[in-house]
């Protein structure tokens, strides 16, 4: 699978909803697993389907072990009202988002510390899998990169919330990380 990236159009794409688990399906999420696992420079954490050219609702999210979880129909029941800006006040404590779509470009995107989500998952490893329900309060990084990830499925991009919140986008470089004009990311 490749990794679609800006300007592809199939990123700002809605992606539909998994109604039954079919062979295909399984086969494609075990192919964004690998994927994403094999993601370089940068590395990947998450992959959405969007990414990669599929229209179904399903995300990929490593471990720091490496371990995948898939996330199938992902919804946000509820947010906190604790944000990512209140949790880290000092700019240099803040997490910075990145995207295996837009190479080499980060930002720091003020999102819910804490949600409540819903999603199906299977597990690849048994004979027959099925979709189970889960509902699950996550914080700090994994509610960054649950909402993150969601996002694609919605054809929305990290970088357009910096964008509304008037945040930096930085640009990786030699020297570092550097602030970039809006208008580079549109060319």
């Amino acid at each position: 699978m490749k990794v679609l990236t800006t300007p592809h159009p199939f990123l700002r794409h809605t992606a539909k909803s998994i109604n039954q688990l079919t062979t295909k399906t399984i086969r494609e999420a075990l192919q964004m697993i690998d994927t994403l696992k094999q993601a370089r420079d940068p590395e990947g954490v998450g992959l959405a389907a969007t990414q990669v050219g599929l229209d179904k609702r399903i995300f990929i999210l490593l471990k720091p072990d490496k371990q995948a979880t898939i996330y199938i129909n992902p919804q946000i029941i509820s947010t906190s009202k604790l944000t990512t800006s209140q949790k880290y006040p000092q700019d240099q404590d803040r997490p910075l988002e990145g995207c295996l779509s837009i190479p080499r470009i980060w930002g720091f995107v003020d999102r819910p510390y804490r949600i409540k989500a819903r999603y199906q998952t299977f597990n690849p490893d048994q004979s027959n899998p099925t979709l189970t329900t889960v509902t699950k309060t996550l914080e700090g990084f994994r509610a960054i990169a649950f909402q993150h990830e969601t996002d694609h499925l919605n054809g929305i991009l990290f970088t357009d919330h910096i964008l509304k919140q008037n945040g930096t986008i930085l640009k990786e470089t030699p020297s570092g990380l550097q602030p970039i004009k809006p208008e580079f990311l549109l060319s």
